[in-house]
């Protein structure tokens, strides 16, 4: 045995024999894995940049075509004849019917010297009528060239929100300038449209123009500024570029690093951006490189195991004439190497065999523990967030096979950086542990609780309705709060503030990562509402628990 613990000896036959293994196994496998990681890297890439493009066209096309049905209802309303005729009376009751049917917002009449007649505003205590708009860029160009205009951002002198105005100049017979017709557009109407455009794509998409203000989705809708339709410099300049054939890496207004890709619309003078975030444009090749590393696990194990009983079959010529070596040593001159002698390496075999299998049994149980330890959280003995998200996915599946309910709390102890800050880290630690024994005696055996964070927890309770997991919530919420943490004579209150989602009960959840969140978002409320509170969330949004018991 002495000498199969130090086996492979480095400087003997058997323990080079060995490191060649090693070495033409790890090459073969660079030479398998490099060229195939490259050409499923390059593959992951164009498809991306495929999907993305698909969904630029289709985005440009709709958009596009909206552009041009709203531009051309403007220049058909200007060109009628009791608008040509300034009929103001019919015109109005025209416009107020007509804005009914459609997303604008607004439609004015303009006279030929810039004076509003009249608009169909409702959202304002005051009207545009007798404003004047011939300083506004989209009078001038009528007035010069005669032709429709798409504006870029407008403030409205009336309802003083960001608009987009489509124009088109009132001509009279003999085809001169008579005013403008104008319809706005409230910027909300092409963020939705851009949101209902967006069908089957998992990444982010918003439309700027070429001074890189955006169209879409707006910071402070309340009270806002200019700084607040501005994208940074280096993603407008992306947009310019305007690489079709290609994707842009570079951080979003997140700091997030994204692929994106852009196309011109509106003639030029706007661009719709598409981003997604690299990890989940990489999600195909990091699944398919898992793949390859375990194949190629897998397929070196076994070839190691062929070569090595290759080997063997080498050394025991060898080992025939080492014994013999021995045996002269010992003063043995006379002895002889035999063929038969072959017959006693079977019990050598067996240690041989014997020494693999502790190995192999003790790398069995590092793995186990090293398992463990990688879906635990060490400090609270609980599942961590890692184990919660390979579970929840195949809880949440199973249910929706099942057509079973499925629940999840999300669990936040209240003021626990005050916790820290007075008591210090190590009494923190002590009542996350509190906490956490507190939560499992709370909780049935086949509700999964988790760490998900600081101090932050998650019950997921597969087969559960929105009644019973608010029953454990509140349970395990009262047991926090009758059961102070006490050490050394010093006893501290705790609270937990508890988010409650449940698929079945919300239409809006059909993955586990959406009542994850929805979850978080109840949970978020519960702790704005004063802490120490239940909050649910629900199809007509986030209730009290009262309202569902």
């Amino acid at each position: 045995m002495r000498v199969l613990k130090n086996f492979p000896q480095p400087n003997t036959i058997k323990g080079q024999l060995h490191r060649v293994l090693v070495w033409i196994t790890f090459i073969i496998g660079l030479c398998i894995f490099i060229p195939t990681l490259y050409i499923e890297y390059r593959q992951t890439i164009q498809h991306q940049n495929e999907e993305m493009t698909h969904y630029l066209d289709a985005q440009t096309y709709f958009f596009e075509s909206w552009l041009s049905e709203r531009s051309s209802d403007i220049h058909t309303i200007a060109n009628l004849d009791y608008i040509k005729d300034y009929n103001f009376e019919k015109s109005q009751a025209f416009f107020q019917d007509f804005k009914e049917k459609t997303d604008f917002t607004d439609l004015i009449f303009v006279n030929k010297e810039g004076i509003v007649q009249f608009d169909t505003v409702t959202e304002s205590s005051i009207t545009g009528v007798s404003m004047e708009v011939n300083d506004r860029k989209y009078f001038q160009i009528a007035n010069k060239t005669k032709q429709p205009y798409i504006t870029d951002i407008l403030i409205s002198k009336v309802t003083k929100q960001p608009i987009i105005a489509f124009a088109s100049p009132i001509l009279n017979a003999q085809q001169q300038f008579n005013g403008v017709v104008f319809g706005a557009v409230n910027l909300d109407t092409i963020d939705q449209l851009l949101q209902e455009s967006r069908v089957g794509f998992l990444g982010h998409s918003y439309i700027i123009d070429q001074e890189g203000t955006m169209l879409t989705e707006f910071i402070n809708k309340q009270h806002r500024s200019s700084d607040n339709y501005l994208v940074d410099e280096h993603i407008l300049n992306a947009a310019l570029k305007n690489k079709t054939n290609g994707l842009e890496l570079y951080k979003d207004a997140n700091e997030k690093w994204v692929l994106a890709k852009s196309k011109p619309i509106n003639g030029g003078k706007w661009f719709i951006i598409s981003e997604i975030g690299l990890l989940e444009a990489y999600k195909p090749l990091i699944i398919r490189f898992s793949l390859i590393t375990f194949c190629l696990v897998v397929g070196s194990f076994f070839t190691i195991k062929m070569m090595l009983h290759l080997s063997k079959r080498i050394e025991e010529p060898i080992q025939q004439l080492l014994t013999g070596v021995r045996k002269v040593e010992q003063g043995y001159y006379d002895y002889q190497i035999n063929e038969q002698q072959l017959a006693p390496y079977a019990q050598e075999f067996q240690e041989l065999c014997a020494s693999f299998n502790e190995m192999s049994d003790k790398v069995r149980k590092d793995t186990i523990l090293l398992k463990e330890l990688s879906i635990t959280c060490q400090l609270t003995k609980l599942y961590n967030r890692r184990y919660l998200n390979e579970q929840g996915e195949l809880v949440f599946k199973k249910c929706l096979q099942e057509q079973n309910h499925c629940s999840c709390i999300a669990l936040d102890i209240d003021f626990f950086k005050k916790v820290n800050d007075t008591y210090g880290h190590l009494i923190g630690d002590e009542v996350l542990q509190h906490v956490a024994n507190i939560i499992s005696n709370s909780v049935r055996s086949i509700d999964i609780v988790t760490r998900y964070g600081g101090e932050e927890f998650v019950i997921l309770s597969p087969n559960t309705t929105l009644e019973s997991s608010v029953k454990i919530a509140e349970r395990v919420r009262q047991h926090v709060e009758d059961n102070p943490y006490y050490a050394d004579n010093l006893e501290i209150n705790v609270t937990v503030s508890i988010g409650i989602a449940g698929y079945g009960h919300s239409k809006n959840i059909s993955t586990f990562y959406e009542l994850l969140d929805s979850a978080d978002q109840a949970l978020y409320i519960a702790k704005e509402s004063g802490r120490n509170q239940l909050r649910i969330y629900d199809n007509i949004g986030i209730v009290d628990a009262g309202q569902i018991l």
